[in-house]
């Protein structure tokens, strides 16, 4: 993976934080949160100079209406209106769409916690989702990132063909983000992480959202975008990466990766280093079998941060809806924001054939089972993990690879990791370790 520091952004980044530690204090926490006084430092410039982003991507962006595409429903306890937010590409003066939700009693004077949704590959500003965000409490900005406009018909379980229509505005597709014939700001990719971090700032220039309590989450390729803003941008609260991340050009044979492989020019977005410098609470959920990026990746990026957790989910499927339906992202959200009781902690990983690691079980939660998964694959193909039930002793959950384990890998085990479900179904675990 590339690593690349800069001492020059590194004493930018310092000064920053000293005058912010100065002068940054003073929210109170509004909707959901407990009225204490903030003192989280946010640096309004990237903190990171992998990619260069200008500090006008940290100004709140012009934005306006577009009411025949607000959406209505019985269902939203708020409301949800369309907009289009500044966002220019290639020199040209443009908009992206967006729905912006507001749940009820969020004001002025009772601010609400917000997110940034973030759509992946042929998706779009999914309303569906800015409702289950909105019913928990939270304003909730969905843009399209590709210069569509969603059809009033559309959901998340369309294709593109019934999903949308091009926009009036200009923008470029997801599939020029590593084109080495173009500037990088003209690619999709540059794009699509500025017209993020625009859509953060126009969160935290909203009268009736705690600034402080603003987190953000994305879905496949929107979850490799969460991923480099958190690296860019410290001024999220929390950010949930869902299917995929960074690191994919490390990875084995993965979709995402091949195309990192094959564009070197494209593997400065696969950097994980300005995600390893901020200290957002990060929540990574993911397939333990997606071939779209491996649990190798994913487990690479987790060790690299601060402050993560992995959920490795057995038996799911990649897409928007089924995404949408995961508890895990609103329940880690919760905890950082509203004091929730939160997920299940492991601390620790796997290390050699027997070991253990430790529990930490919030009140009001239960452990349903644990288990430890075990393959053989060499991750140059899907792996296949066969998973063995584990039994806690108190706090503890020991284990031990054993001969029947290695027998089910195909003779040897290469990679294991550790995960434990509640009682509400909800899913953490380890990082995957190769032994």
């Amino acid at each position: 993976m590339i690593k690349k520091i800069s001492l020059f952004a590194l004493a930018l980044c310092f000064v920053a934080c000293v005058c912010a530690c100065n002068n940054s204090a003073g929210e109170n926490g509004g909707n959901g949160g407990d009225n204490t006084e903030e003192t989280r430092v946010m640096t309004n410039h990237a903190v990171y100079d992998g990619v260069e982003f200008p500090d006008s991507l940290w100004t709140a962006p012009e934005y306006k209406r577009d009411e025949q595409n607000d959406r209505t429903d019985k269902k939203i306890k708020g409301e949800i209106r369309a907009i289009y937010y500044r966002s220019d590409y290639n020199g040209e003066e443009s908009y992206a769409f967006a729905f912006l939700g507001i749940p009820e009693g969020a004001s002025e004077q009772n601010k609400a916690p917000a997110v940034l949704l973030v759509h992946g590959g042929g998706g779009t500003a999914y309303w569906q989702w800015v409702c289950e965000w909105v019913n928990r409490g939270y304003v909730a900005l969905a843009m399209d990132l590709e210069g569509h406009v969603p059809l009033p018909s559309g959901t998340s379980d369309n294709m593109p063909a019934d999903l949308y229509v091009k926009s009036e505005y200009t923008a470029p597709h997801n599939q020029n983000y590593g084109d080495a014939s173009k500037p990088i700001e003209q690619t999709w990719m540059y794009y699509a992480t500025s017209t993020a971090i625009r859509g953060n700032s126009l969160l935290h220039s909203l009268p009736y959202v705690n600034k402080y309590k603003v987190g953000v989450c994305g879905v496949s390729w929107g979850g490799v975008i969460t991923s480099i803003i958190s690296g860019y941008d410290d001024r999220f609260a929390f950010s949930v990466p869902i299917y995929c991340s960074l690191n994919l050009a490390e990875s084995g044979s993965c979709n995402l990766g091949s195309y990192y492989k094959n564009h070197a020019e494209a593997q400065v977005w696969d950097n994980d280093e300005g995600l390893s410098r901020v200290n957002t609470p990060l929540l990574l959920l993911a397939m333990n079998n997606d071939p779209n990026a491996l649990v190798d990746s994913l487990s690479y990026t987790v060790e690299s941060c601060r402050n993560a957790q992995i959920s490795l989910v057995r038996g799911w499927a990649h897409s928007h809806s089924h995404a949408f339906a995961r508890q895990e992202p609103y329940a880690f959200a919760d905890s950082v924001v509203k004091g929730g009781a939160g997920l299940i902690k492991i601390s620790g990983k796997l290390k050699g054939e027997k070991g253990s690691v430790t529990l930490s079980v919030p009140s009001g939660v239960n452990l349903k089972a644990a288990y430890i998964a075990v393959t053989g694959s060499a991750f140059n193909r899907i792996p296949d993990f066969t998973h063995f039930r584990l039994t806690p002793s108190g706090n503890t959950l020991k284990y031990e690879l054993t001969d029947e384990m290695a027998q089910s890998a195909g003779g040897a085990i290469t990679w294991c990791y550790i995960w434990v479900e509640d009682h509400l179904g909800r899913v953490v675990s380890t990082v995957a370790v190769e032994l």
